[in-house]
C-alpha cells in the first residue's frame, strides 16, 4: 500500500466516523483491511448523496455528479485525483468490486434530480435498487461473500434498508416533491403527498405505514440468508447494519405518525442494543 493510498483510507475512515450515524457501528466490526475498504465505498456513496442533496441549482447538482463520475472514471482507470479516490481504487482493485455498480449508484442519484412518484412496487424497487441495493452489492465483495443467492440476500437487504429510510423521510421528501411510496398503495389507503408534506395524517396512514412496514420486514427476513454465506469475521457487520435499522422500522411500526413529527430516530443504547445483539446472533447462526 503506497502512502497515498493509506493516507486515502485514513481520510475515508475519519469522514466515515462523522457522518455514519446508523452505519458506523457495524464497519468498526470489520477486519482492518475489509474496515478500511467498506469506509472508502462508504465516503463514495455519501458524495454521491451529498451531490444531489446539498443546496443547489438542478445545473449545479448535475455538475457535481459528473465531477464524480469523471474522477470515478480516471480512478478505475488508474488515475485517481487525490488520496480518498486512491483508496477507492485500491479497494476495488483488492475486492474486485465491479466498477459499473459505482456508475449505476451515481445514477440512481441522477435520478433524483427532479421531483418524481412511483406508480407501483416494481418502479420503487427498482428505484431502491440503483441507491441502496448496489452498495450491498458493493458491500457484499468485501464481505467475501460470492454466489447468486448471497447477491440476492444483499439487494432484499438494500430494499430494506431504503425502504426504511424512505418511511423515516416521507414528510421531508413530499415537501421536495420526492414521493417513493407506490401511488397504488398510497391511493388504496387514500394518503396524498400533499398532506403529508404539510404533516396532516390523513385516515388511512397509519394503516399504509404498517403495510409498507410489513413489507420491509419480509426484505430484512433476507439477512440470516446472508450472514451464513459469510466468513464468520465479517457477518458483524452486515448484521449491525439491519439491527440497527430494523430497529428504526419498529420504531416506526410503534407510531407511525412519528414520521410526520420528525421524531424517528434510535437513541445511543437502543441503537447500540439493536445492532450488537443483531451481530452476535449472526456470528453464531
Amino acid at each position: 500500500m503506497t502512502p497515498i493510498v493509506a493516507a486515502g483510507y485514513e481520510a475515508c475512515e475519519a469522514d466515515t466516523r462523522r457522518w455514519a450515524h446508523n452505519f458506523g457501528l457495524g464497519i468498526r466490526l470489520l477486519p482492518p483491511t475489509r474496515r478500511r475498504a467498506l469506509s472508502a465505498v462508504y465516503w463514495f456513496s455519501q458524495r454521491a448523496d451529498q451531490a444531489v442533496d446539498s443546496d443547489g441549482t438542478r445545473e449545479e447538482k448535475e455538475q457535481r455528479l459528473e465531477a464524480l463520475r469523471g474522477a470515478l472514471e480516471q480512478s478505475v482507470t488508474g488515475e485517481p485525483p487525490d488520496p480518498r479516490w486512491a483508496a477507492l481504487a485500491h479497494a476495488t482493485d483488492r475486492f474486485e468490486i465491479p466498477p459499473e455498480l459505482y456508475r449505476q449508484l451515481l445514477d440512481g442519484g441522477a435520478s433524483d434530480l427532479d421531483p418524481r412518484t412511483f406508480e407501483d412496487w416494481e418502479a420503487v424497487l427498482g428505484y431502491c435498487y440503483s441507491v441502496a441495493s448496489v452498495v450491498g452489492l458493493i458491500a457484499l465483495r468485501i464481505f467475501g461473500g460470492s454466489g447468486r443467492e448471497s447477491a440476492a440476500a444483499a439487494e432484499e437487504i438494500g430494499y430494506a434498508l431504503q425502504l426504511t429510510n424512505i418511511l423515516r423521510d416521507v414528510r421531508d421528501d413530499a415537501g421536495n416533491g420526492r414521493w417513493y411510496l407506490p401511488l397504488e398503495e398510497s391511493d388504496r389507503f387514500g394518503v396524498t403527498a400533499a398532506a403529508v408534506a404539510q404533516g396532516r395524517a390523513e385516515s388511512g396512514f397509519d394503516a399504509l405505514v404498517h403495510s409498507v412496514t410489513e413489507r420491509t420486514r419480509r426484505y430484512y427476513s433476507a439477512g440470516p440468508r446472508l450472514y451464513r454465506r459469510l466468513p464468520r469475521s465479517t457477518r458483524a457487520c452486515p448484521a449491525a447494519l439491519v439491527g440497527v435499522y430494523r430497529g428504526l422500522l419498529e420504531r416506526i411500526a410503534a407510531d407511525p405518525k412519528s414520521t410526520l413529527r420528525g421524531e424517528v430516530r434510535l437513541a445511543g443504547t437502543s441503537k447500540l442494543r439493536s445492532g450488537l445483539g443483531s451481530a452476535a446472533a449472526a456470528m453464531f447462526s
